[in-house]
């Protein structure tokens, strides 16, 4: 480290002594806000936001900044695949909208009765688990031959 001399270690600000460490770094300015904000000429890291990627740093001054986007370097870029996926010419008119004519669906088919529909869910409201369901359909309407499977379908499928 070099020596210092009494003259480098006052402020060309506000004339008071300075840190001798910032005298050695060549700092010729302290660290007063009024001093930094009047001698400070450090760069600037400015985010872009560009595209779906992220941003993008620069560090430079603010001159610099503001000279390379006004030249376009921070616009969005052209990010086709290809040289010729754009067409040459004059547009293409639009194709005229045919509509389309909608065939209706058959309501799905259930493969149970109304009346078995309408024990599993009565069953079913009551806090019924699917296996006590068909426990007591067989106790109580054993011609609706209700199964742990059938159950399930029913209580999986949207209520009439």
């Amino acid at each position: 480290m070099g020596t210092t001399t009494p003259e480098e270690m006052i402020c060309i600000g506000c004339g008071e002594k300075m840190p001798e460490e910032r005298a050695e770094l060549g700092y010729r300015y302290c660290t007063k806000d009024s001093c930094q904000a009047q001698y400070h000429r450090g760069l600037a890291v400015t985010a872009f936001g560009l595209n779906k990627s992220g941003e993008t740093f620069v560090v430079a001054d603010a001159d610099e900044i503001r000279r390379r986007g006004e030249a376009g370097e921070f616009r969005k870029k052209d990010s086709g695949v290809g040289l010729d996926y754009r067409p040459t010419g004059a547009p293409a008119a639009p194709r005229p909208r045919v509509p389309q004519q909608r065939r209706r669906q058959p309501a799905p088919r259930r493969p149970w009765t109304p009346e078995q529909e309408k024990i599993t869910r009565l069953y079913h409201d009551m806090g019924l688990s699917p296996r006590q369901i068909v426990a007591r359909a067989r106790e109580n309407a054993p011609r609706l031959q209700l199964t742990d499977a059938l159950v399930v379908k029913i209580l999986s499928s949207l209520p009439r």
